[in-house]
């Protein structure tokens, strides 16, 4: 709907314009000459939606809705996104490594700086206890994803878990 009425603007104040300057324009041949130049002028600002790189963009979607996300709620979702995406990767690491996450937690903190670079602040991997070598699985997880990550094998009980 914008597209059409910045083109009616556009055509009226274009039909402004060059009536105003027919009408300063001398009477005789120039005056024929402006004429001319005023159709050519009014015929290009009809045509101009067509002659646009992409041609004339009619735009018939429904209006976005009052409770339409906000930049906010974007960088909320982006940044569950994110930590969700980097704990699946390091669950598949520790599968592949044979961990049974059971009740184990992993816990992703990122932040979005100024210029939208995603900077991953600290990710802690809790597993319970089970004779794991926690240096393989943190070379494991460095090699697979390339973050240090905070490592804790505890008990159950330790995990906060009855």
């Amino acid at each position: 709907m914008d597209t059409i009425r910045s083109w009616a603007t556009c055509v009226a104040l274009s039909a402004l314009a060059g009536g105003l300057v027919w009408l300063m324009a001398p009477k005789g041949s120039v005056q024929k000459a402006v004429r001319t130049v005023v159709a050519v002028f009014l015929l290009a600002a009809f045509l101009s939606p067509f002659f646009q790189k992409n041609g004339l963009a009619l735009d018939f979607s429904a209006p976005e809705p009052d409770g339409a996300p906000t930049i906010g709620a974007l960088q909320d979702a982006l940044h569950s996104q994110t930590d969700e995406a980097i704990a699946e990767k390091i669950r598949e690491v520790l599968e592949s490594q044979g961990v049974d996450m059971g009740r184990g937690q992993i816990s992703v903190r990122t932040d979005i700086l100024s210029d939208g670079s995603i900077n991953i602040e600290a990710v802690t991997v809790r597993l319970p206890a089970g004779g794991y070598s926690t240096e393989k699985l943190r070379t494991a997880i460095r090699e697979a994803t390339g973050l240090d990550v905070d490592l804790i094998v505890g008990t159950e009980q330790e995990m906060g878990n009855p």
